[in-house]
């Protein structure tokens, strides 16, 4: 994996989630808003189910039309997490769309160069 410790991994998930609101306004759907939202607010304290869980998102959750992120909501969306985790200049691999789930988004992410 990529070293980084447990709570840089749960930040960036945290990352992942925020960019997607801001990006979207929407925090993954009415069964999820909460999860979302309690996650976000404390991730280091968040239990293992709420991590999962929220890793496993679909980013198609989170955009209302089913034939989105289209590529310039996907690039708008990289340039977002990539600022929030510091990461300016990394390159999108672009092997991700919105049947992604957020744990993939990220683990692509952490591992990009």
């Amino acid at each position: 994996m990529s070293g980084l410790t447990k709570k840089q991994r749960r930040m960036n998930r945290k990352h992942v989630l925020i960019a997607l609101k801001e990006e979207t306004g929407s925090l993954g759907g009415t069964a999820a808003t909460k999860h979302v939202d309690d996650y976000c607010a404390d991730p280091d304290r968040a239990n293992t189910k709420t991590f999962a869980y929220v890793g496993g998102l679909t980013l198609d959750k989170f955009y209302i039309d089913p034939a989105k992120p289209n590529a310039s909501e996907r690039r708008s969306l990289w340039m977002n997490v990539v600022g929030k985790m510091g990461k300016t200049g990394t390159i999108d691999p672009g092997n991700w769309d919105g049947s992604a789930d957020v744990k993939k988004l990220q683990a692509i992410l952490e591992g990009a160069k």
